[in-house]
């Protein structure tokens, strides 16, 4: 008899053990958000962060432009909002298409390195993978509207409408694409540098006040910094696939090789640092905002895109439920089952 009591006990415990287990991972889950969320919160805060950087800062990107293409010093300062529609157009998709491609790849890169080294530290080379998946599925959008822009800039047209009819004339469709690969050549090198960067110095800062026992998520101008140094050191060294793709985008060029080759001949190697100044300045500040907003987004749509999933989970477990039904007389009698457990026991 002793030991069904023992045995019932410890069956009770391990019961509620499991039960607490359940119910405490139940409850994490509920304050994560899954896959499906994570990709939205991407989506929004990255659309939200590309508007952001391109209202406050075309201007510099405008005289950066006229530097890289010989534009006379008199037209330098001239219209320097010139471009600004088609920008403005790519901001919200572009960002959006880049930052939800990033988490998913970043994501997938991780549970699979994980998984196949387990006692590896992947962070940076997910980073690096997410970047590459963003950057090819950014720049199929941005391409077009970046070709307008740059044309439009550099005084080529006077208007985005005038640019796309004249590329279209003369070219066609393909002729808006036209500097897919150098942007893509520019953004790979510079992403693949700036977000292993900015993920590192967002460790390092987190890492250095736990240190002083301040275990806390890092502020929105302390993400802003560490984006603001990871653009500024990728932006200096990726300037000559800058200069290239702009010379490419604006019938200078035809290539990337052919760029590197008809500059480095003709200007020198210097030429291929041409703007570098209002680049890392305009960098070094768009990552300040654009990391800066992204973060700020983030965290605003977490509570909402939490609560939302708490609510999903708890409409999917009251579908799930099945209403239990009283015992009858033809049912087997309640009071012999503990007695079966019992006797298994012994």
């Amino acid at each position: 008899m002793g030991k069904v009591v023992l045995c019932a006990r410890a069956s009770k415990r391990e019961k509620d053990g499991s039960v607490k287990s359940a119910e405490a991972a139940e409850a994490l889950e509920a304050t994560e958000l899954g896959a499906s969320e994570s990709f939205w919160q991407s989506l929004v805060s990255g659309a939200a962060a590309g508007i952001a950087v391109d209202m406050s800062l075309f201007p510099l990107d405008t005289i950066k432009t006229r530097l890289q293409t010989r534009t006379p010093p008199a037209e330098l300062f001239k219209g320097v909002y010139a471009g600004i529609k088609p920008a403005l157009i790519a901001s919200a998709p572009g960002g959006a298409v880049f930052f939800g491609a990033y988490d998913i790849s970043k994501r997938c890169a991780s549970d699979v390195l994980g998984k196949l080294f387990p006692q590896g530290d992947w962070a940076n080379v997910a980073s690096v993978i997410g970047a590459i998946g963003g950057d090819l599925s950014s720049c199929v959008v941005r391409t077009p509207f970046e070709t307008v822009k740059q044309l439009v800039q550099a005084g080529l047209y006077s208007s985005g409408r005038d640019a796309v009819r004249g590329v279209l004339a003369e070219q066609g469709i393909g002729g808006l694409y036209t500097g897919y690969l150098s942007l893509v050549a520019r953004e790979l090198p510079f992403d693949m540098m700036q977000f292993p960067i900015y993920e590192a110095l967002k460790r390092q800062r987190s890492a250095y006040l736990a240190r002083r026992g301040n275990k806390r998520a890092l502020k929105t101008w302390e993400s802003s910094l560490c984006g603001s140094c990871a653009g500024a050191i990728s932006a200096a060294a990726t300037t000559p696939f800058d200069v290239v793709k702009t010379r490419i985008m604006t019938g200078e060029a035809s290539s990337v090789m052919q760029g590197f080759r008809v500059i480095v001949a003709e200007e020198g190697p210097q030429a291929l640092f041409q703007g570098i100044v209002p680049r890392v300045l305009w960098i070094s500040l768009g990552g300040a905002i654009f990391f800066g907003a992204y973060e700020a987004v983030k965290k605003t749509l977490e509570p909402v895109l939490v609560k939302r999933r708490r609510s999903s989970r708890r409409a999917k477990a009251s579908a799930r439920a099945v209403p239990t039904l009283p015992f009858t007389t033809h049912s087997p009698a309640p009071s012999r089952l503990p007695l079966a457990t019992s006797f298994m026991c012994l």
